[in-house]
């Protein structure tokens, strides 16, 4: 499973169980952001690239005329 898959499955049984709290589940959801984040910052620092599938979101600059 990949990270967001697991990262779903564990917030949907933390919702559907109905016993944790609202602020429980922020906090749970915080943790799981800044857990990725380092992780992200750690890979970065490492030289490894990042690669995406997919096109990229950014538009192409104009071209000079």
């Amino acid at each position: 499973m990949s990270y967001i898959e697991t990262f779903e499955s564990e917030l949907t049984l933390k919702l559907e169980s109905g016993t944790e709290s609202t602020a429980e589940i922020v906090r749970f959801v915080s943790e799981k952001v800044l857990e990725s984040y380092r992780n992200g910052i750690t890979a970065g620092g490492k030289g490894a690239t990042v690669k995406r599938q997919g096109e990229s979101r950014r538009p192409f600059p104009p071209k000079a005329r």
